[in-house]
C-alpha cells in the first residue's frame, strides 16, 4: 500500500468515476419563447484557472496543494479530474463542509444543505413567501440555486448528512443529484422545467464510517468516497497560531480523546474574550482539559528559539 493511502481510505461506491459527466450539445438551443425548459447552455465559456497544484483558500490564501495531508490531496485530485459527485466521510470537525464550500472550482457559487428528518422539499427546490405588498414571491431552495449557478455555469451543493433526510426528500434529492441528462424539476406554478447547468457538482459529507450503511441508490450517485482523517489546513488557519498543531493532533486522535476543530474554535473564542486559560479549557474539554493544556504548552515550548551556546 502506498504512503498516500496508508492512513485513510478512498472508496469506489458506484458509477464509472473516470471523469466529468459529458453534456451532449444539441445542434441548436431551444427557442426561448416556446420552450418549457430553462435555456440550454451549448458551450461553457473557458475561465482562467490556477495551476492544478495551487489552491486558493479564503482564509489561508493561495498554497501548494501538494503539501496538503494525503486525504485532502485526494480530494483536490478527484475534483481536478472532473469528479462531480463526491463523498467526504469520517470523524466530525475535520473541515469536510468547509472544504466542500471552498475547494475546487466554485465560481458558480456554493450552497449548503443541512439534511435532517424535519427538512422538506422547500429546502431543496424552494417555496412561495408573502411579500409586504400582499403578493407572493418564489424563493429558490439550495439545490435549485446551485443548478442555476451564476447563470453561466452550475454551482455546487454541499449536502451534509444526506442519509438523515426523510424518504420523500431523499427521493427528490436522488433525482436532483442524478446526471445532467436525467435530472430535472418542474416548477409547480409556471410549469417551467429546470435542469442543472454544466458544471453543477455535489459534495456529500457524513460522519458515517462504513459506506455500506448508505442506501444503495445514494451510493450509486456518488462514484468516489474519501475518508477524511486530518483537519483541512484552511479550517486550522481560523485558529490562533498556538492552537493549530494541538488541534490537528486532537482531531486525529483515538475516539475517546478526539476533539474537533470546532472545539478549539470555541476555546479560542473564550480566550479572546479574556477567560482564564484553565477555566476555558475545562468548559470546552472537560476531564481532558489538562491533557489539552499540556499539549498546547509543549508545542509552544518546542517552537521557542534555542539559545546559541558560545
Amino acid at each position: 500500500m502506498s504512503d498516500r493511502t496508508s492512513h485513510h481510505r478512498v472508496v469506489r461506491l458506484g458509477g464509472d468515476g473516470t471523469g466529468p459527466t459529458t453534456h451532449p450539445t444539441p445542434s441548436s438551443a431551444p427557442d426561448k419563447e416556446t420552450s418549457m425548459t430553462t435555456p440550454y447552455i451549448t458551450k461553457t465559456p473557458k475561465r482562467p484557472a490556477p495551476p492544478a497544484s495551487v489552491m486558493t483558500d479564503p482564509v489561508a490564501g493561495p498554497h501548494d496543494a501538494t503539501q496538503l495531508p494525503s486525504c485532502w490531496r485526494d480530494v483536490v485530485d478527484a475534483l481536478g479530474a472532473g469528479i462531480d459527485r463526491l463523498v467526504l466521510f469520517g470523524p466530525p470537525g475535520t473541515g469536510k463542509t468547509y472544504a466542500g464550500l471552498t475547494v475546487g472550482d466554485v465560481t458558480g457559487g456554493a450552497y449548503r444543505l443541512i439534511c435532517n428528518e424535519d427538512m422538506t422539499a422547500a429546502d431543496v427546490t424552494g417555496h412561495f413567501m408573502p411579500t409586504a405588498d400582499g403578493t407572493w414571491k418564489w424563493l429558490q431552495g439550495s439545490v435549485l440555486k446551485a443548478w442555476e449557478g451564476d447563470g453561466v455555469v452550475g454551482g455546487r451543493v454541499v449536502a451534509d448528512e444526506i442519509d438523515r433526510a426523510s424518504g420523500d426528500v431523499l427521493s427528490l434529492l436522488l433525482n436532483m443529484f442524478d446526471n445532467v441528462e436525467s435530472a430535472s424539476w418542474q416548477h409547480p406554478d409556471s410549469a417551467v422545467v429546470h435542469r442543472p447547468r454544466p458544471g453543477f457538482s455535489v459534495i456529500m459529507t457524513t460522519n458515517i464510517e462504513d459506506m455500506r450503511d448508505l442506501p444503495v441508490a445514494l451510493r450509486d450517485r456518488f462514484p468516489v468516497a474519501i475518508r477524511i482523517d486530518q483537519p483541512h489546513p484552511g479550517a486550522l488557519a481560523r485558529l490562533s497560531p498556538y492552537l493549530r498543531a494541538p488541534a490537528a493532533a486532537a482531531a486525529a486522535a483515538a475516539k475517546a480523546r478526539r476533539f474537533s476543530v470546532r472545539s478549539f474554535m470555541a476555546f479560542d473564542r473564550l480566550r479572546e474574550n479574556g477567560m482564564d486559560l484553565e477555566r476555558a479549557a475545562f468548559l470546552i474539554f472537560g476531564d481532558h482539559s489538562k491533557d489539552v493544556l499540556d499539549a498546547i504548552r509543549v508545542d509552544a515550548v518546542s517552537k521557542r528559539p534555542t539559545k546559541k551556546v558560545s
